[in-house]
């Protein structure tokens, strides 16, 4: 019994990611239709769509929304892209009904209710958690190895939506 043994030890963390601004809708955009691709999209005017880029290896990531007036409804069409081409194509993942609360961020008022069964055709890769008590809702969902995600507001009953996002 004169030999060592090697012991490997490991520390799992768990990271914390700040919430970033994506950007801001201002403006109603028609939903896609026949012509989701790269090119089309990045040609809609910047006020009418977000494009979020998450880092490589990101596995999800957390939406939340700002903006409007207590009650205000406002629809959005959530989109993914999987490569960096001006070749590929968005996807239609989500449509999901905004409305806002009462809490602020001192300047804004955060959406407290998102409903998305209306449509969701991503998997069972979408969690909304949505009080509707005036606390803060967001969207979790797994990237699914996608690079890209385009919100874009169908009905915008506020003067402007914020769009905020971190990775999970």
């Amino acid at each position: 019994m004169g030999g060592w043994s090697k012991v490997s030890l490991a520390k799992l963390v768990v990271l914390q990611y700040d919430w970033k601004t994506a950007g801001t809708l201002t403006t109603e955009q028609t939903a896609l239709t026949t012509d989701k691709s790269k090119t089309t999209v990045n040609n809609l005017t910047s006020t009418g769509r977000v494009i979020i880029t998450p880092n490589n290896n990101t596995v999800a990531i957390d939406l939340r929304f700002r903006g409007g007036s207590d009650g205000d409804s406002n629809v959005i069409n959530l989109y993914a892209m999987r490569a960096e081409t001006t070749a590929d194509h968005y996807t239609l993942i989500t449509t999901a009904t905004l409305t806002t609360g009462t809490q602020t961020d001192g300047t804004n008022l955060f959406i407290d209710t998102i409903d998305n069964s209306a449509f969701e055709k991503w998997g069972d890769d979408i969690v909304v958690m949505s009080d509707g008590a005036n606390g803060i809702a967001h969207i979790e969902l797994n990237t699914h190895g996608y690079s890209h995600f385009m919100i874009c507001a169908t009905t915008l009953n506020s003067t402007s939506l914020l769009i905020d996002w971190a990775r999970v």
